[in-house]
């Protein structure tokens, strides 16, 4: 796996109030991935709607051949805080079916575009502090 991260704070997004489809406390941000949903086709890119999961919420991007993941999750510290801290996380994994997909080189050119163009929406945006790139 090969992976890129952000960290930002901002009170752009709820993070007190609970939907009733949230599986958890820490599903806050989906107006987050929405955000950023939007930003990101508006730039071209082909992407899934925000998928739920347990620690926040996921966006996958297609980039022929390739799909990469966008998760976004709000820190454990900042819940309920209206100055949050965020992290994004970019990745791609290489498929489990396909013998020669083992083989191949993983996509890090591509990674570092979508990293960039992931960076220059967050920069962007006024209301989002400290925006930090961050690597595993």
């Amino acid at each position: 796996m090969i992976s890129q991260g952000f960290t930002l704070s901002t009170d752009l997004f709820e993070t007190q109030t609970l939907s009733k489809h949230f599986i958890n406390e820490r599903c806050c941000g989906e107006d987050f991935a929405n955000w950023l949903h939007s930003a990101l086709t508006t730039r071209g890119y082909r992407i899934s709607t925000p998928i739920q999961e347990d620690f926040g919420w996921v966006l996958l991007l297609t980039r022929d051949p390739h799909v990469f993941t966008l998760s976004i999750g709000i820190m454990d510290e900042a819940i309920g805080m209206v100055q949050a801290e965020w992290r994004i996380d970019i990745s791609f994994e290489k498929p489990l079916n396909g013998f020669h997909a083992w083989f191949r080189r993983p996509p890090r050119l591509e990674l570092k575009h979508l990293a960039s163009a992931i960076e220059q929406c967050l920069r962007t945006e006024v209301r989002f502090r400290n925006v930090t790139a961050v690597t595993p």
